[in-house]
């Protein structure tokens, strides 16, 4: 990729993250390093009793996965990605949750769902 468009995206990440954000939300758009019929996984930062999957079917209907072994020590089965500060291993999956709870808000203010 051209250095000149990653130092400006950067700065408009700086500047303006929503809009960005946003866009990438708004418009379809395939990565082609993620292939369809593998699952991508990661474990949580704290221990390995749980993990995160995603995958795509070749429709490309995207797949969740959350595996989680109850926590003798914590009491709890919710997983946490860390920043970096806080001791994390997996900054970029952190994002993506950031991004991905802005497609939960996005999508539930322009059609919410009444369940039961």
């Amino acid at each position: 990729m051209d250095r000149k468009l990653i130092q400006k995206i950067r700065e408009l990440l700086k500047t303006s993250p929503q809009e960005v954000t946003r866009v990438l939300l708004e418009e379809s758009f395939w990565l082609s390093t993620v292939k369809t019929n593998v699952l991508y996984q990661r474990f949580e930062d704290d221990s390995r009793l749980g993990h995160i999957g995603v995958a795509f079917s070749p429709d490309s209907d995207g797949w969740i996965e959350i595996f989680s072994q109850p926590d003798p020590d914590e009491g709890t089965s919710v997983f946490r990605f860390r920043t970096y500060f806080g001791g994390g291993q997996s900054l970029r999956v952190r994002n993506a949750l950031m991004i991905l709870a802005e497609a939960i808000r996005l999508d539930n203010a322009e059609k919410p769902q009444h369940r039961g």
